[in-house]
């Protein structure tokens, strides 16, 4: 049936009212209801339009829903484009700056870690070990602890060993060659007691010059140095040559109180009564106990 003509005294179309309610929700979408009323604004959009065409030319609003369809699609998208945008920040490390609670400072005071002695320098792993006595040409490494000085000989025996005695002859200090070897925990006991105020009083101005017995064991035997007893300590003459020696068993515990005392009387040749008196230099001939 074709459609009836409007009479003169009719009104014109009126609006629809859903392409009406579609752009004011699609409005809404970008004031208060983010997303839902831009989804919404569509779904009426689509509805106004489908009634406006029923309605035969009874109904306006066309352009309206179109309107409402549109600003829905931006309002949605731009919604879903601010949720992943807040998620992504959100997820995202805390940067270095940004403190946390595990990490705040207590109130307790400081702790001090005990300083460090002289480390000895690492050998290197048998895969990739240089040529043999090549880590003795990395020169001798010398450390200040307090009034007493350390020195780990490295390179040349005699001649290192002759700069220190030179060394400790300018500076008033007296020579102790200090025998040790890897992995030895009275060596190490030894080292920690030199930080201690004892050891500190009882061996200021004492140069020891602290030897691997592993790496210059032909050199200390021909001074006739014992290397079976570490750690060992030795006392030479003018000449080079060892005139007193004592080992790690003249005392108890390695704690600086047991050794300060016996080494400090040692250097200054006022060690008399000991556990095991030494002899002298070893014959090339004589066969260690």
């Amino acid at each position: 049936m074709p459609p009836q003509p409007i009479s003169p005294w009719q009104d014109g179309a009126k609006t629809n009212g859903t392409s009406v309610f579609a752009i004011a929700s699609s409005l809404s979408g970008f004031i208060c209801f983010l997303g839902v009323g831009g989804a919404l604004g569509i779904v009426l959009g689509l509805i106004a339009r489908a009634e406006i065409s029923r309605a035969e030319g009874r109904e306006s609003g066309r352009g309206l829903a179109t309107a409402a369809i549109a600003l829905g699609a931006f309002n949605v998208c731009a919604t879903v484009i601010a949720v992943a945008v807040g998620i992504t920040y959100l997820a995202r490390p805390a940067t270095a700056g940004t403190s946390s609670w595990s990490s705040a400072p207590t109130t307790a005071g400081p702790v001090r870690s005990a300083p460090s002695v002289a480390p000895r320098a690492t050998k290197p792993s048998a895969r990739t070990a240089p040529p043999a006595r090549a880590s003795r040409e990395t020169g001798t490494q010398v450390t200040t602890i307090g009034d007493i000085t350390v020195a780990d000989l490295a390179g040349d025996f005699e001649l290192e060993l002759r700069n220190q005695r030179a060394l400790a002859s300018t500076a008033g200090e007296t020579l102790v060659l200090w025998l040790v070897e890897p992995n030895c925990k009275p060596c190490n006991g030894v080292a920690a007691a030199l930080t201690r105020k004892e050891a500190q009083k009882s061996l200021a101005k004492l140069r020891f010059v602290r030897v691997d017995s592993n790496d210059f064991q032909p050199e200390l035997e021909q001074l006739g140095i014992p290397t079976e007893k570490i750690p060992g300590f030795a006392l030479l003459d003018a000449r080079g040559h060892v005139r007193d020696f004592i080992h790690g068993g003249e005392w108890d515990a390695d704690i600086a109180s047991n050794i300060a005392p016996v080494l400090g009387k040692f250097a200054h040749g006022g060690y008399v009564k000991r556990r095991d008196p030494w002899r002298g230099p070893r014959r090339g001939d004589e066969t260690p106990l």
